[in-house]
This record gives structure tokens, C-alpha cells and sequence, in this order.
């Protein structure tokens, strides 16, 4: 009887590791912008530049995520962000918004060290479609490393992500000196499996 509790208990255990399934994210998204000057070769964070400030904003997406074994899994996401920032005055006022809009994809592998719980890392490639306010050098592709923390409980669960660029989304010349943006964003929302919410367990 005991021989038989471990083979179902392992048989269950390998059944929920093989697990795949469709879902969808969606959530709060903050985009920062790290400055950097091409003569003086250095970089300073945006909250200390005087009329650059972080934006808040929102993503949304669709992911697929698998399970090579108990412990290791991959997931694939293809999201639409909206970034950019906000000019202020001296006083902290919001003079206007420049909007960024990217749709990109994200392959990303992680582990799963207990049920629900993925930490993955993996590079990002995001697409730019359009902006909101003039900007004569936005880059045509952003390129960066991206991280996420998730739990799932049934058919929903959290979100939290980061992403760090490595090239400029667009840049400003001033003379001889070029200032550059680099985007930085964080992500906290929710996911949804809905082919979970619609399974039921058979009647016995």
C-alpha cells in the first residue's frame, strides 16, 4: 500500500512538471531613463536630471510556458509596452509626456523550485511602432536582458519583471556633446491561465 502512495505521488509530481499552458499578463509598468554623455563617458540615474523623470505607465501580453522537468522550465512572451518619460520644470511640475510604444518578444528560462513559483531571465528584443511627441532619433529596435519572479495559485497569479536596455532608444545632439536614453522599466500585474479556469476535475 505504501509502494503504491509513492508511484502515485511521483506520477502526480511528474504529471504537474510536464504541465504546459497558454496565459495572459498584464499590469503597472515604470519606465526610468538612464542618461548617458558620449564625451564625458559617464551615466547618472534619471530621478537625479533635472527635467527627465520616470514614467508610469501600463503593458499587456500573452506567454507560453513549459516545463522540461520538475525543476527547469521556459517560457515564451510576446508583450506591448508603452514607455517614454516626463519633462518637468524646476518645481517638479509635468510640462509633457513623450510616449514610446514597443511590441516585443521575450524567450526566457528559470526554475521552478515549488509549485507556482518561476524565476526566469532571458533576452528581450522590443520593436518601436510609434511615439506620442516629436523625436527625430528613436531607435528602430531595443535590445536588453529582462528577469521575471512569478507565482501562479489555479488560474491566476502575480507578476514582477525588470528590464535593462543595452542600446539607446533615442538620443539628443547639443553641439558636440550627445546625450543619450536608455530605458530601464519595472513590471508588477497579474497573469491569467484561463484554460485553467474552465477545467474541471472528473466526477468520480
Amino acid at each position: 500500500m505504501g509502494l503504491l502512495l509513492i508511484i502515485s505521488t511521483v506520477a502526480l509530481g511528474q504529471a504537474t512538471s510536464k504541465q504546459s499552458y497558454f496565459g495572459i499578463r498584464t499590469g503597472y509598468l515604470r519606465a526610468s531613463t538612464q542618461l548617458t554623455n558620449s564625451l564625458l563617458n559617464y551615466s547618472l540615474p534619471s530621478v537625479s536630471l533635472a527635467g527627465v523623470a520616470p514614467r508610469n505607465s501600463f503593458y499587456g501580453g500573452v506567454f507560453y510556458q513549459h516545463a522540461l522537468s520538475r525543476w527547469i522550465a521556459y517560457r515564451i512572451e510576446l508583450n506591448y509596452q508603452q514607455k517614454g518619460i516626463q519633462n518637468q520644470d524646476f518645481d517638479g511640475n509635468t510640462l509633457f509626456q513623450q510616449k514610446f510604444h514597443y511590441v516585443g518578444v521575450t524567450p526566457l528560462i528559470g526554475i521552478t523550485p515549488v509549485s507556482g513559483l518561476g524565476l526566469f531571465v532571458g533576452p528581450e528584443a522590443n520593436v518601436y511602432f510609434g511615439k506620442s511627441a516629436w523625436s527625430e532619433h528613436a531607435s528602430l529596435v531595443e535590445l536588453g536582458i529582462s528577469g521575471r519572479a512569478s507565482y501562479r495559485y489555479k488560474w491566476i497569479g502575480v507578476d514582477v519583471g525588470y528590464f535593462k536596455s543595452f542600446n539607446e532608444y533615442t538620443h539628443v545632439d547639443l553641439g558636440n556633446i550627445r546625450f543619450g536614453f536608455k530605458n530601464q522599466t519595472w513590471q508588477v500585474g497579474l497573469i491569467f491561465v484561463p484554460t485553467m479556469l474552465t477545467t474541471r476535475k472528473p466526477d468520480n
